[in-house]
Parts: structure tokens; sequence; C-alpha cells
């Protein structure tokens, strides 16, 4: 192996090949002497066997080595290419495009908002979350708070809250149904053309309301997250450097600017953080169906579906403070969390997988964006939580059987 690598790093590809295949005589199911063939394979522009070489490697090591997930990201890239497939140029111009387009594009209208508060033995932290409403520099608000059967005297708290409302107000106090019940509940109560949640542990910056109208509602978007900024227990700021978990959530949130598309950030990783910190048009929460019935992953789990509809728009500024403290329901159980995770990421990859094309025009799916969203996926780090037959079946996809981005010749 060693001889054979150093043969192919001198340009030396049939001797290196001949190596590798005598180290497959010893050890037939050698990864990296597969993985290496495949290498070799593309680089001659045989694709059919550097696929299936790789894919091989990979299967052998349950897809966890991230150069052969690169290397296999290449090989598709040019079998999409070698069947009209190149979408990326034009749709990463169009996604500029749109950037530029909605800010200029703001109006100033004031639609009501409808904040919903899904209320849960928070009694500690509620008052904070409703009065962050209260001091909104926008005014045309409505409020609408469930408790979901609290057995710490939030009730109480929040009804002497709510007597200080200047905005129109309801309460609604019952048995416990969990947090997707209790925001779907709220926002069919509510009246609003927009809706933002607050969780009853968080607080909303005081302009918050102000700039997502601005940088969405008036923009013709439909959704959209803030920066946050995150707090402990008794809501002091929590300092990355000090709190692992924290220090990787900020870096997440600081390198969305810099990546293909917020969309395909959100793919990754939940950087939304929080259904507290989605901004919606109460049209978009209607078209997808609402919150489904997760315990863990409700808001990921909204944001991957509402990405096939629209770009959510990510506003910088910290708008929305989010409090870790003993009793967050994600901590609950990590693997339970897992499970959930894996469940909702392969939902999103099998719709990409029946080639279904998104009314959202930048929706990482494989009908918009070709081999990039193929390449985008294996260079992630969800190919080590999604069922592995998923993405097989993704790979071995036939480009001329997969829906085409708009404008993108079929070269037939």
């Amino acid at each position: 192996m060693e001889e054979a690598l150093a043969h192919q790093q001198r340009r030396r590809n049939d001797e290196a090949e001949r190596l590798y295949r005598a180290a497959l005589e010893i050890l037939p199911d050698q990864p990296d002497a597969l993985h290496m063939l495949g290498v070799i394979c593309y680089e001659r522009g045989d694709l059919v066997r550097a696929k299936a070489l790789v894919l091989r490697a990979l299967d052998l090591t349950a897809w966890r080595h991230w150069t052969y997930r690169h290397n296999l990201g290449l090989i598709l890239t040019q079998e999409y290419a070698a069947h009209g497939w190149d979408p990326a140029a034009d749709r990463t111009e169009a996604y500029r495009q749109w950037h530029v387009a909605s800010r200029a594009s703001g109006r100033r209208d004031e639609p009501r908002v409808s904040v919903i508060v899904p209320s849960f033995n928070h009694s500690r932290y509620i008052e904070r979350a409703i009065r962050s409403i209260f001091k909104q520099t926008y005014r045309n608000v409505e409020l609408v708070v469930i408790d979901d059967g609290s057995v710490d005297g939030s009730p109480s708290v929040i009804e002497r809250c709510l007597r200080d409302s200047p905005f129109p107000s309801r309460f609604l106090a019952r048995e416990n149904r969990g947090a997707p019940a209790t925001i779907n509940e709220g926002i069919d109560l509510a009246t609003g053309t927009f809706v933002n949640v607050v969780n009853s542990d968080d607080w909303l910056a005081p302009r918050r309301l102000q700039v997502m109208v601005a940088e969405i509602a008036n923009t013709g978007e439909n959704w959209g997250f803030s920066s946050v900024t995150f707090v402990d227990a008794a809501g002091e700021i929590i300092d990355p450097l000090k709190n692992r978990r924290v220090y990787d959530l900020t870096c997440a949130i600081a390198a969305l600017p810099t990546r293909r598309t917020t969309g395909f950030a959100l793919l990754s990783m939940n950087v939304s953080i929080s259904s507290g910190n989605l901004f919606m048009s109460r049209q978009l929460f209607r078209e997808i169906e609402g919150f489904r019935q997760h315990r863990y992953n409700h808001d990921w789990d909204f944001c991957l579906r509402a990405l096939q509809a629209a770009e959510p728009v990510f506003v910088r500024e910290p708008l929305y403070f989010y409090r870790l403290h003993g009793s967050n329901t994600i901590d609950e159980s990590i693997e339970q969390a897992s499970v959930e995770m894996r469940e909702i990421c392969s939902d999103y990859l099998r719709w990409v997988g029946t080639g279904a094309k998104a009314s959202g025009p930048f929706a990482p799916c494989i009908a918009n964006w070709g081999s990039i969203f193929m390449h985008e996926v294996l260079e992630s780090t969800l190919p080590l939580v999604v069922d592995i037959a998923i993405l097989r079946e993704l790979a071995l996809a036939n480009p001329q059987h997969l829906s085409r981005p708009v404008g993108t010749a079929t070269g037939e």
C-alpha cells in the first residue's frame, strides 16, 4: 500500500494500480485500496468503475471517512456534468440577486404580529419572557399564551403579568399536550399575518419584532430567524470559550454568511437554535401544516420542511436570548434526541430522492442544485447520522431521471 501510494503521488498510475490490486488479493475488502483504485479510475475518466469502487470503500467504513465522501462528490459532479447538469453557477448568482433584491424592496407596512408563548413549568422564567414582549419597539402585536399543564404555579404568574399587557392578549390553561401541539394551537388562535413563538424560558431583544418585520415581512419573504445570545439559568451571558456547546453553536451561526445558502446550513445543523427564534408568515405555517409531534427537534423538522417552500432570511443581529438551564427539554435524553434527529434528516433526504421539485427555488435538493446538493451533503456531517441506504440511493440515481432546475438545458 505504501509503495502504491508513492507511485500514485508521482502520477505513475499503472504501477500504483498493479500494487493496489496485489493488496486486494491479500485483503479483498481493504477500503483504502478500493478507494485509491477508485481515484485512479476517476482520473482516467472511468466514472462507472470509480463510483462503484468508492461506494464499496464507503460501505466498508460506514461512510465515516470524509476523504472518501469528498472524492465520491467529485465523481458525481463529473457524472452530472456529462448529462448536462451544471446549475451551480446560475443558481448561486440567482441566490445572490435574491439577497440584493430583497434588501432593496423594503416596504413600510406594519402587519399584525402574533406572539405565541407556550408555557410549561417555567414559573421562574416566564415573567421575563412575557415582559420582553411588552417592551417591543414594534407595537402592532397580539399575544397568545397557552399553559401546557404546568404544575409549578406558572398560570398565576402569567395571569398577573397579562394584567399589564399593552397589547390584545389571550390566555388559555389546559392539560399537557406537548410543545408542538401547544404552538400549533396558539397559532390557530392567532389573527396576525406573521407569527413569532417565544419559549417560556427565553426572551426577546426589544428590537426583535421591528427588525424581523423590516427584514422579512416588508421584503415579501415568508420566514427567517436571527442570531442568538446564549444565557445561563440566571440570565447571564455565557462565555463561548467556557462552554463547548455554546462555542459550537456560536461558530455555526457566525459561519452562516459564508455558506452557499442559509438552507444548506440548516440541512447540516439546526442553526435556528429554537422554535422561539422563528419568525414566519401564517400562510407558510398553514402550507407546511405546522409543527409535527417531535419532542426534541420539532423546530428543526419545521425548518427543513419550510425549506422546501421558501428560503429563510438570516438576520445577523442577535435578537433572541436562548436560556440554557438544567431542565432544557433537549437535554432530557441525548439518545432519544439523536434518534429523532436521524428520522428528521432521513425524511428530508427521502423527499430529495423522489426527484420532486420544491416550490422554493433555492431549496437544497437535486432538482435545484444537481450534483452540488450531493457534494454539500457528502461534505457535511449528515452521512454520520442518516440511513446509509438513502445516501447510496441518491449516489446511484441516474441524473437523466431526475427533475432539473428551471432553465437548465436537458441536452436531449
